[in-house]
């Protein structure tokens, strides 16, 4: 064993080390380890193996030492990937291991496996790994082209450093990660569609993306990434639109939580925003701001805008000329003999008629319900629930001589606080479908129960059924099917978006099951504690 004692060039690898710590340039960092190693051992070359976590491959850095006519040494650093190297051969046992170790022979040593790029006339190595928090960082190897030229003087002299210079790599890891991290997250703000602000305590600009930047600036002057509008106040803007004014008021009168929703329209630029306040926080400083992001929906605004024109004037201006229409055809009727043709073609009128003042009512019904607030006061038998449901369609069942079985699984179930009127409505157009679109004479089965903690409302009927590429859009408002097309069965092919409207309002969701020529089962779920949801 060497007892050789620590020479002065020892020394002056461990403080050349010590000075790495400072270095946060990790290619910087990995070529002076390398370097500095194999010049106070004195190898021909040395390779390192380093872990880049996330499940990515090892990658292999080396430097090779060569001799050159002056005496000197020259050195040439190479980054490829190492492949294989850490399943097999030496930095793979000593990565299983966690300690260092001497091959004193390559060719007797089974441990040893050339790594490509190193030298193939290596006889002995060494390979120490670098350490952190009990995980292998790095391996470092070094060889030579005699046999037994390391000695275990080396092994401790490179297990010191690289003690020392496990910190300085990880180091040099972190700060590479937190650069580009940084610049991940420039590059989302630069492509976010959205406006972003981040504000200090005070209501100051830290950090703002272009599109915020042209709001506020009009796009008229600064860099990209907002920088000619860092370190102003918010409040410098608020007179310029109203939709800043608006904000700041709910910075100042304070968040409820961590999170504010809220929609406002700047009347400036003639512009609707869906927008959220966040708080943010420092744990080491204790500072905090705000988080704001503003989603520009002008476009959907301005279509519900036309669609509330629209059905006011399905339910107001187009009433009158419908009434006038039936008025007038009741009139000529009362003066047409009962034998002529034209009685005829008056009662085509009327039904297209009343047909569209259906239509009309259908679609001011589903647009109520759609935004007046539920009744969710009252506690509810579920039980009772479907028995009305299925009595007050038992007259059209029997008037087709069809058949209501009912198996219900509710007597342990608890009330239910739901609207009453509108959960009826929705179990009552399942009922109604399913009598509509099986032949006369058939059963139809209504299910219900209850079970981890979520009402089930189902109804299966042996009729047409539904074509299986047709299913996903059954709950689309005017979406009628081919078959049922082409049997000329009435309807507006609103009455399921209806029943999807009301069920996620509630909190719970619709399905169905169907198959072509074999019949349909269409049922939803409510939570046991509903409360009413935005679900359009």
């Amino acid at each position: 064993m060497s007892q050789r004692q620590p020479s002065l060039e020892d020394f002056a690898l461990l403080a050349e080390v010590s000075e790495m710590l400072t270095v946060l340039d990790q290619q910087r960092v990995l070529d002076r380890i390398i370097e500095a190693s194999a010049r106070a051992v004195g190898a021909e070359q040395s390779s390192l193996l380093l872990n880049l976590g996330d499940n990515e491959d090892w990658r292999q850095i080396f430097i090779g030492y060569f001799p050159d006519p002056q005496g000197g040494g020259g050195h040439a650093p190479t980054v490829q990937l190492a492949g294989d190297a850490v399943s097999a051969g030496l930095p793979g046992w000593v990565i299983q291991a966690k300690k260092a170790a001497i091959v004193t022979d390559t060719h007797t040593d089974a441990r040893w496996q050339p790594i490509p790029g190193t030298n193939p006339q290596a006889r002995s190595a060494l390979a120490v790994p670098f350490i952190y928090s009990g995980e292998v960082l790095a391996v470092l190897t070094l060889v030579h082209s005699q046999p037994k030229y390391f000695e275990e003087y080396h092994q401790q002299l490179l297990t010191i450093v690289a003690n020392q210079a496990t910190v300085a790599v990880r180091n040099a890891q972190l700060f590479n990660r937190m650069l580009e991290q940084q610049q991940q997250l420039q590059a989302m703000l630069l492509a976010m569609p959205d406006l972003l602000l981040v504000l200090d305590e005070s209501g100051t600009i830290m950090l703002l993306n272009d599109p915020a930047e042209q709001f506020l600036n009009s796009g008229g002057e600064g860099g990209r990434g907002g920088g000619t509008l860092l370190g102003r106040p918010l409040s410098d803007f608020a007179a310029a639109d109203s939709t800043i004014a608006e904000v700041l008021a709910w910075l100042r009168a304070g968040l409820a939580g961590d999170t504010l929703d809220f929609e406002v329209r700047s009347a400036e630029r003639r512009r609707d925003f869906l927008g959220t306040v966040s708080l943010w926080a420092s744990p080491i400083s204790g500072k905090h701001g705000y988080v704001i992001v503003m989603r520009d929906v002008t476009q959907l605004r301005d279509l519900d805008r036309f669609k509330n024109e629209v059905l006011h004037l399905a339910s107001h201006d187009l009433r009158s000329p419908l009434a006038l229409i039936v008025g007038y055809c009741n009139l000529i009727e009362l003066d047409t003999p009962e034998d002529s043709p034209v009685r005829a073609h008056l009662q085509v009128i009327l039904r297209t008629t009343h047909r569209m003042d259906n239509l009309l009512n259908a679609l001011v019904r589903v647009e109520k319900i759609r935004k007046s607030p539920l009744e969710l006061h009252q506690s509810i038998d579920f039980h009772a629930l479907v028995k009305t449901a299925v009595a007050n369609q038992l007259p059209t069942y029997q008037s087709r001589r069809q058949t209501i079985t009912t198996e219900l699984q509710l007597d342990d179930a608890p009330l239910i606080s739901l609207d009453p009127v509108l959960i009826g409505e929705s179990m009552e157009n399942l009922l109604s479908n399913a009598s509509k679109y099986s032949a006369e004479g058939e059963r139809v089965i209504v299910r219900a129960d209850y079970a981890d903690g979520r009402f089930h409302y189902m109804v299966e009927d042996h009729g047409i059924g539904i074509p299986e590429d047709e299913l996903p859009a059954l709950f689309q408002s005017f979406y009628r099917t081919r078959s049922v097309r082409e049997e000329s069965i009435p309807g507006q092919g609103l009455g399921l978006s209806l029943v999807k409207t009301i069920v996620e309002r509630h909190g719970g969701d619709v399905w169905v099951e169907s198959e072509e020529g074999k019949g349909s089962r269409f049922g939803f779920w409510l939570p046991s504690n509903p409360t009413e949801s935005s679900a359009p």
